[in-house]
């Protein structure tokens, strides 16, 4: 048995060194816990010399050198905010190709909405608590002496799936307006997901009277977002997002409706996005799962015949160096679509 695990490590580290073995760097990563209130933890990926292991965290297996020192130069940032329910590792695998490809990635785990924190969910911890966190990361991010010198601070980006596109979107400048919500409860009672079954819609719970959003950061000079939560935005809400944007909607969406989100978010733009559809449903954009996710969440996990979850990431994974590349000013790179 210890032979035959030997044999399969030894074919799953030549698998993983023959998929990067076009990028310039292998990936690292380090664990940070950001002070924020409460504290909460990121994971960072980013770009090294030293030879990549296999290694576990938690339920998830890690290709990466553990801690290893950052290769020598500056590199643009990249924010990642998942989606609710989540965690810091449910989209290791574009983190890894962009550290691979020469960007520090920096996954928020958002507390008060995670995979093992959920109390916050449809409050104002989820709506206003989330971009608090990315901000906080920003900033702490830019004050650890193990990155701060690594990290080049006019080349910064994000990423956010679902409350994570709604959270990147706050960032970029989009200003929600909570009453929408209860407006389009009224007007689409048939949004079972974004609406109770009994059409008995309340405002978000507040546990901080007077807690605001953070303003736009101006830092972010560019995002991705995918499945975005966009109920809570109109066109005055969006008029102050103007950095270079990519949205990918997933065709089959049946939990983040595309009409009422991505495709609204899409055409109140004062600027066209580059606009991406992708097969599969909502959770298309969930790295493929382990086994013991999988068994936890099957809806979240499995795909329809014939959509192939692991090549979709893969041609989503090169976009994103793409369109980084090109936005953030890093040199040149082919787009794959």
């Amino acid at each position: 048995m210890r032979v035959l695990l030997s044999a399969l490590l030894a074919l799953l580290v030549s698998a993983a060194a023959i998929a990067s073995e076009d990028a310039p760097y292998h990936a690292g990563f380090m664990a940070m816990t950001v002070q924020g209130d409460p504290p909460f933890q990121v994971g960072v990926w980013y770009p090294t010399q030293a030879a990549e292991t296999i290694w576990r965290a938690g339920i998830y297996d890690i290709t990466a050198a553990r801690d290893a020192p950052l290769a020598p130069g500056s590199f643009p940032l990249i924010l990642l905010s998942h989606g609710s329910g989540a965690d810091e590792f449910h989209h290791r695998d574009w983190a890894t190709t962009l550290a691979r490809h020469g960007f520090i990635v920096a996954a928020i785990r958002h507390a008060g909405d995670s995979l093992n924190d959920v109390g916050g969910r449809g409050s104002d911890i989820q709506l206003t608590g989330r971009p608090w966190q990315v901000e906080q990361t920003l900033d702490a991010l830019l004050a650890e002496p193990r990155l701060e010198p690594a990290i080049d601070a006019t080349r910064i980006g994000m990423v956010g799936y679902s409350a994570g596109g709604y959270t990147t979107m706050t960032m970029i400048g989009g200003r929600p307006d909570y009453a929408l919500w209860g407006v389009h409860c009224k007007a689409h009672p048939e949004d079972d997901e974004m609406c109770p079954a009994d059409a008995s819609w309340v405002p978000p719970r507040i546990t901080k009277p007077g807690w605001k959003l953070p303003p736009p950061d101006p830092r972010i000079k560019a995002a991705v977002v995918m499945a975005p939560a966009g109920i809570l935005f109109d066109a005055r809400g969006l008029s102050g997002v103007s950095v270079p944007l990519r949205l990918y909607r997933a065709a089959g969406d049946s939990h983040v409706r595309n009409e009422w989100n991505a495709d609204t978010i899409a055409a109140l733009l004062p600027a066209k996005p580059e606009v991406v559809t992708v097969p599969g449903d909502h959770f298309i954009f969930i790295a493929p799962c382990p086994a013991e996710l999988a068994s936890k969440f099957p809806e979240s996990c499995a795909d329809a015949q014939g959509i192939d979850r692991a090549a979709i990431h893969d041609q989503i994974g090169a976009e994103f160096v793409a369109f980084f590349t090109r936005t953030l000013g890093v040199g040149a790179a082919p787009e794959t679509r």
